[in-house]
């Protein structure tokens, strides 16, 4: 079947299904309305120039689909949030590329009482372009967490956070690798507009070649009204990576230290339109055990023509640096070798417009350009993409 085909059939069964629907509502309600179940399904039809991110620039059609189920309860002290489901895309050239992804999720909620939080549960199978080792990746991802929220006393509350992340690639080219989190953070109320915060995260990384990192972050926070008009979150401190491995030359490996930053702010410049902001700065660990000290920022506008159209509009920009890899010093001109001394910045645009009759029919058209820039010869490239996802939730 070729891809126009697909188009075809998936176009209008998305449509003929979805305006025979009556206004939304769920599935499956039960329990007086307490539990209720939920079921989406779309269908996207694109185009990518880059779909392995790297200086190849090899260009492909794709149709993906995807259903997801889900399953809300309200009712007592606990709230339920569950969901399964299965993403599919197919290409028209690459077929080797072709994936099946499942994935699910389990979100236990308490919103009453002194103590509040959340427990939540994650796993999935992801097929994406890695930018950070220019090729395509296929891996499980696992995810575990506990948030909670306690006040002390009347202007004091503590947060805090303990979690564990793991990534196991299905190739077995690359390591894999888990991480272990824990944070804290002492809130004081400002004023009924304004929080202050002062945090730190512990952060353990470890991978199946040996290698582990310890990562310390401090920081001072603000949320809620940050200036006249802008209301958002935001935090800022001092971060150190304590990686523990020997190089070739048998000397210890040397701790990284940086300034560290997260945070998105919100403008609301008339009823129809807004202006978000984002930054965001932090260690990473990419594919190939490399320690990266990355960069983001993004300003993204809103606007809403009416109830049933949207439109909105981005700019992105980052900055990597590749601060080292167990064993290796030098930068290597084998691409899956990302050593020291590597440095990339990116720049990239994104703008879409929004239809919506309601949650039974959804369509959605998209542009992205993007463009990174690399002393990697091999890491530097342009990918620009557009698509059309359309979608219906019963």
């Amino acid at each position: 079947m070729t891809i126009r085909r697909e188009v075809k059939l998936g176009m209008a069964a998305c449509l003929s299904l979805s305006l025979a629907c009556a206004p939304a509502r769920a599935l499956v309600a039960l329990n007086d309305g307490h539990d209720r179940l939920y079921v989406t399904g779309s269908m996207a039809f694109g185009w990518d120039s880059n779909i392995f991110a790297n200086s190849a620039a090899q260009s492909d059609h794709t149709v993906s689909t995807s259903v997801v189920a889900e399953y809300q309860r309200r009712a007592g002290w606990i709230g339920v949030n569950a969901s399964i489901g299965l993403d599919a895309s197919r290409y028209n050239v690459f077929t080797e590329e072709n994936f099946a992804n499942p994935h699910l999720s389990l979100e236990l909620t308490k919103q009453t009482g002194r103590t509040t939080g959340s427990f939540t549960l994650n796993a999935s199978r992801e097929s994406h372009a890695d930018a950070a080792v220019n090729l395509r990746t296929t891996s499980w991802n696992y995810a575990a967490g506990l948030n909670f929220k306690y006040p002390i006393v009347t202007i004091y509350t503590l947060s805090g956070q303990i979690g564990y992340s793991g990534v196991k690639y299905v190739t077995g080219v690359f390591p894999e690798l888990s991480t272990y989190s824990a944070s804290a953070n002492l809130i004081r109320i400002i004023s009924s507009e304004r929080d202050l915060s002062l945090g730190y995260r512990y952060r353990h990384s470890a991978t199946s070649i040996d290698s582990t990192y310890d990562d310390h972050a401090f920081t001072v926070g603000l949320s809620g009204k940050l200036l006249r008009g802008i209301n958002g979150t935001l935090s800022a401190g001092y971060q150190f990576r304590m990686p523990h491995g020997f190089t070739d030359q048998g000397k210890p490996q040397e701790p990284f230290s940086s300034w560290t930053a997260s945070g998105s702010a919100t403008y609301t410049v008339s009823k129809r339109m807004s202006l978000t902001g984002t930054i965001s700065k932090d260690f990473s660990t990419t594919a190939t055990d490399a320690s990266v000290d990355n960069t983001t920022a993004s300003l993204d506008l809103q606007y809403a023509y009416s109830s049933h159209w949207t439109a909105s509009a981005g700019v992105n920009a980052g900055d990597s640096r590749f601060l080292g890899q167990a064993g290796r010093n030098v930068i290597s001109t084998d691409p899956l070798v990302l050593g020291a001394q590597r440095h990339d910045d990116f720049v990239s645009t994104e703008a879409s417009i929004h239809f919506s009759l309601n949650d039974h029919l959804k369509i959605a058209a998209t542009y992205t350009w993007f463009k990174n820039w690399s002393n990697l010869s091999f890491a530097e490239f342009v990918r620009n993409a557009y698509g059309l996802n359309v979608s219906s939730r019963w």
